[in-house]
């Protein structure tokens, strides 16, 4: 072998190498729903989502929808258990000192069951915003709830989120066993240097729980042309 070819070929090497470190350390670009939704679900297993068929209705107490095991009033906002009739409380998530979340358009776009460890872990729904909400750019927010179940029935809390192209299809496993995560691209609290912020909430039969992801995330929700958003790294 010639002498100076092993230097050379070391010195390609770590030519390579350096170039595998800053390809790994660039910024990520989403471009649309899916690609936000790919890149924020990583390498973690998708939860398992089967369709649930959605049934409109009027009787003498109001209009509501069916969606499986869940009631929702459209008159008056709010969940209820279909059997039994027993109301379940909204816990809105967002970050501290926000703005309040735009108003629900209670007929839900998109309705699911998920399944986690082969089993029932509960349902999620889809949401569209009232009003100005449905316009323009503002229809890339959306609104997520999640409601765990206690066995086989809806549990006793309805969780809502508000995220830019966020659906259920973000659903990953947790870390631990009946705890499923949902990655949430929201706006921050007044106060913060960016106006938005990732949030990674971990969901189970005991609540919700977000902790806020050190990426940086930019660029112009309200552009009208696409709504790129760049994830920076930690």
């Amino acid at each position: 072998m010639h002498p100076q070819r092993p230097v050379a070929l070391a010195a390609i090497a770590l030519a390579y190498s350096a170039f595998a470190a800053c390809a790994a350390q660039a910024d990520a670009l989403a471009k649309n729903a899916t690609e936000l939704r790919d890149l924020l679900r990583g390498p973690a297993t998708a939860a398992t989502l089967t369709p649930i068929k959605t049934e409109g209705w009027c009787g003498p107490q109001g209009c509501f929808v069916d969606a499986g095991e869940l009631r929702i009033d459209r008159d008056k906002g709010g969940f209820a258990r279909a059997e039994g009739g027993q109301r379940l409380q909204v816990v809105e998530h967002k970050a501290l000192g926000g703005d309040a979340l735009p108003d629900l358009d209670w007929t839900p776009t998109d309705a699911y069951r998920v399944m986690a460890g082969g089993q029932r872990w509960g349902s999620c729904l889809e949401f569209s915003h009232a009003g100005v909400g449905k316009s323009g750019t503002f229809q890339r927010w959306t609104s997520v709830v999640l409601v765990p179940f206690n066995g086989a029935a809806p549990g006793a809390i309805a969780h809502r989120f508000v995220g830019y192209w966020t659906g259920c299809d973000s659903l990953v496993s947790g870390a631990t066993a009946g705890t499923l995560t949902l990655r949430v691209v929201e706006r921050s609290e007044p106060k913060a240097g960016r106006p938005l912020r990732l949030v990674a909430y971990q969901c189970s039969a005991r609540g919700c729980e977000g902790q806020v992801d050190r990426r940086a995330v930019s660029g112009e929700p309200g552009n009208a042309q696409d709504g790129t958003l760049t994830i920076g790294q930690p």
